[in-house]
């Protein structure tokens, strides 16, 4: 099945709304939630997925629905870290610190959601901001700034030989005749 945009998003939908319906789920970790993708369903549909550059799928999208059938994404929990700092002024300094470790995250009215990482971990210390671990679903907020740079796998730096200079140059080791 080829999908080329979302139909809707029926995430906060009762299962009542869908009894009528077979519905095939296709599951996501939080990072395959792009938009380019080529997956498999529940029931082993084939689906590839191609929206345009901006958009990226998540959780409860409808790809393709009918009378009979449906087609929704599904991202899966994962293991996260939820901060629950106490005053706006903590939330904001734990905000620049992540921002500045380039750790995806989450932000909901009183949460700080994101992955485990020991530098992050760090920062919550410093603040002395409340934290556990949790098993949720993870959808991190776009970079507003840069929302098409990705990081390149296999990145390598190739440094150039220094040439021989060209003929036309004049040589520097020029003997003078006396």
């Amino acid at each position: 099945m080829w999908c080329e945009r979302v139909l809707r998003n029926a995430a906060g939908e009762t299962p009542a709304q869908w009894e009528r319906r077979d519905v095939d789920f296709v599951d996501l970790a939080w990072d395959e939630c792009r938009h380019v993708l080529k997956k498999r369903s529940r029931n082993g549909k084939e689906v590839r997925v191609l929206l345009p550059p901006d958009q990226r799928l998540q959780h409860g999208d409808v790809l393709y629905e009918d009378d009979a059938c449906a087609l929704v994404i599904n991202v899966l929990p994962c293991d996260v870290i939820v901060a629950r700092p106490e005053s706006p002024r903590d939330a904001a300094a734990l905000a620049l610190e992540l921002g500045n470790l380039h750790v995806p995250t989450q932000i909901t009215d009183d949460e700080i959601i994101f992955l485990e990482d020991e530098s992050a971990l760090e920062a919550l210390a410093k603040n002395r901001i409340r934290w556990q671990r949790e098993q949720r679903r993870f959808e991190p907020m776009e970079v507003i700034a840069l929302p098409g740079v990705r990081r390149a796998n296999g990145l390598r730096i190739i440094r150039r030989e220094r040439q021989a200079p060209l003929p036309s140059e004049p040589s520097r080791n020029v003997a003078s005749s006396a």
